[in-house]
């Protein structure tokens, strides 16, 4: 073989090698793998949650409403 083969064959496997390490990394990252600090949550992560359970809030009252019209309804 030639060196030029042999240097592109290196050149090759080092990138696969970075493209492969990089892509474990990001996918741990993602998950959550490797939490560094965990003291709390973020802001936007709380205001989701404050978003959530205000829906959920609004949900189950209007449901709850619901079922005591339909109920009152039977006995008028």
């Amino acid at each position: 073989m030639s060196t030029t083969l042999l240097r592109a064959r290196r050149g090759l496997e080092r990138v696969s090698a970075v493209l492969l390490l990089t892509t474990l990394a990001t996918l741990a990252w993602m998950r959550g793998e490797t939490v560094r600090d965990d003291r709390g949550s973020d802001s936007s992560e709380k205001s989701l949650m404050i978003i959530l359970g205000i829906t959920i809030g609004g949900v189950v009252t209007a449901a709850a409403g619901t079922y005591i019209a339909t109920k009152t309804k039977l006995f008028k």
